[in-house]
Formats: structure tokens, C-alpha cells, sequence
């Protein structure tokens, strides 16, 4: 929204192991061109998160950039519709698309929204935005029409292709 004020969360301290990993998640990202440095008057606090023996850098943008969002209302498919649709057919694929929000590339002016911690900022759509899924679920929705694809249904990051016989799901 316009009217909003820059937010800047204030540094945590760190273990000198949190620190590392988080540093370590940063090159990642930067190698990846998935963020880039940045100068930004926004800064969201950077987490840790783990779960069982994995962790994962979390940036939190619930008091940062969410609270001032416009909300996208870009509907989500209905679950019984697309299981409905799917078992019409006798062949079928699913696909989990991996690290695919982080194809999705930001407006170059919203990008400054999205800086953290050592500010970096993001260059893809990214996990913690309230519109994440709205915005991606849309881009498929394009891209299926866009390409006149048939008998492919998606719900988010999922995609099952499917055919009434092998011929056809192939073709699909």
C-alpha cells in the first residue's frame, strides 16, 4: 500500500553456528540467482528453523511486508474437483515441480520489500509472502492456457497429466 513506512527488524544474535549456517544459505542463494545484494529501507528477521535433523533458513515477513499487502484472491482449485477430473481418465502422472516459486522471477520494484537480515533481497517469489501461492497458482493457470495443454491439472507446485489411453496421456 502506498501509505506504508519502511519497517527494519532489528539484528538477532546468533550462535556462531546459526551464524555459519545462515552465511552458508546465503551464498546458496546468491549462487543459485535467487537473491542479490541489497540497499533497501526493509529489513525482515532472518530464523532458523528445524525439522528432525534438517534446518532451514526462514525469512519472517508476518510483521514486515504481510501486515501491508493488498490480498490476492486468485483462487486455489478445488481438491474433489481435480481428484474428480483425474479419475475420469485410465493413465495418469504426477509431477512435483522442485524449487518452483523460485522460478517465478519479482517485479524489479518489489523487489526492496523482500530484503533480510545481512540485506539481501529476493529476486524470485518466495516462501513467507502471503501472496506467494496465489501469485504462483495463477503463473501455471497462464502458462497451461497459454499453451493450450489438455487434460493437465495443478494445484500449486503438483501437476498430474493425464490421458484415457497411453497415446493420448503421452500427447498430453
Amino acid at each position: 500500500m502506498p501509505e506504508c513506512k519502511a519497517v527494519a527488524c532489528k539484528s538477532r544474535r546468533y550462535s556462531r553456528d546459526d551464524s555459519e549456517f545462515i552465511q552458508s544459505e546465503v551464498k546458496r542463494l546468491l549462487a543459485a540467482d535467487i537473491t542479490e545484494p541489497a540497499r533497501s529501507p526493509w529489513r525482515a528477521q532472518v530464523l532458523i528453523v528445524t525439522q528432525g535433523t534438517k534446518r532451514r533458513l526462514v525469512i519472517d515477513y508476518s510483521t514486515i511486508i504481510n501486515c501491508f499487502m493488498l490480498l490476492d484472491a486468485y483462487p486455489l482449485p478445488n481438491i474433489e474437483k481435480l481428484v474428480h477430473a483425474v479419475a475420469q481418465d485410465k493413465y495418469y502422472n504426477s509431477l512435483d515441480l522442485r524449487s518452483a516459486y523460485h522460478q517465478v522471477p519479482l517485479l524489479p520494484e518489489e523487489k526492496q520489500y523482500t530484503a533480510s537480515g545481512c540485506l539481501f533481497q529476493y529476486k524470485r517469489l518466495l516462501f513467507g509472502v502471503t501472496n506467494r501461492d496465489a501469485a504462483f497458482q495463477r503463473c501455471i493457470h497462464n502458462f497451461i492456457k497459454r499453451f493450450n495443454l489438455k487434460e493437465v491439472y495443478t494445484y500449486l507446485d503438483d501437476i498430474t497429466v493425464t490421458g484415457a489411453t497411453l497415446e493420448e496421456h503421452d500427447m498430453n
